[in-house]
């Protein structure tokens, strides 16, 4: 932990002092956070879950994030639906999320785009016929398979069932993933997503292993189904955000020294 000291020079009479406690050495130390785990399968409302925990970071010693882990359970559990007019068949979309699995991430900052693994648990579910999902639905389980392949993690998965599933996993990165998805009437190969970052408070390109840093990874797996006439293959997209949260005294401190200097000035436009 590295202590800097900003000393606000206010004339003879008056001095403030604000320390800050900021990670600047290089090595691991922690970082709370807040975040969000966004899914979305192919145009449906995406599902928002939020999360916060603490991050276990690793800097090069200048605020930049080489690496971090998140613990499970950070976001999560977690059972919702939203429902679905723009569809004749399907009548809901449905999420049963117990919670993440441990992420872990590096190449944060510079060379190729960074990334890593984190998986889930659980399933969503487009039904059909009943917004309930009880009599028929589609399922796209996240929870990995025995061999380790899973959503947000990488491999490919085949899921048997009343509607047969093959699923391409990649795992999260920082970049911008392409997916060529094939429909009935076209052939697209566009980003399916907005890309991922890593900005710190100083700079959009470093200090982000400090508080009010904030990390983006995206995830995009490609789900094929055997249902006749539907969509034969089907994006499920995930964005991770995670922000550092600044600590409360910090601001305060912020905060009190911001105050003092415009007390100051207003002290000598009125002298």
């Amino acid at each position: 932990m590295r202590r800097w000291t900003l000393s606000l020079g206010m004339g003879s009479a008056l001095t403030a002092c604000i320390t800050l406690g900021l990670i600047g050495s290089a090595g691991a130390a922690t970082l709370d956070f807040t975040g969000t785990l966004n899914l979305q399968l192919a145009a449906t409302p995406a599902f928002v879950v939020p999360g916060a925990g603490t991050a276990q970071v690793t800097d090069d010693g200048s605020f930049h994030l080489l690496s971090f882990l998140l613990p499970g359970g950070t976001f999560g559990p977690i059972t919702t639906s939203i429902p679905i007019t723009s569809n004749a068949e399907a009548t809901a979309f449905w999420l049963t999320l117990p919670g993440n699995l441990t992420g872990s991430f590096g190449g944060i900052s510079g060379g190729p785009p960074g990334g890593g693994s984190m998986g889930l648990q659980g399933v969503d579910k487009i039904c059909l016929g009943f917004a309930s999902c009880e009599f028929a639905h589609v399922p796209f389980p996240f929870t990995p398979t025995a061999g380790g392949a899973g959503f947000g993690i990488g491999g490919t998965r085949t899921i048997p069932g009343a509607v047969n599933l093959t699923v391409q996993d990649a795992p999260w990165t920082i970049g911008q993933p392409v997916m060529t998805i094939h429909t009935p009437n076209s052939t697209i190969s566009v980003p399916t997503l907005p890309g991922g970052f890593a900005h710190g408070p100083a700079s959009l390109t470093s200090s982000t292993a400090q508080r009010s840093g904030v990390v983006q990874l995206v995830t995009v797996s490609k789900v094929y189904t055997s249902l006749v006439g539907a969509f034969p293959e089907t994006p499920l997209i995930g964005v991770l955000t995670l922000h550092f949260v600044p600590e409360p005294g910090t601001l305060l401190l912020l905060g009190s020294g911001v105050a003092g200097l415009a007390l100051h000035a207003r002290r000598k436009r009125g002298r």
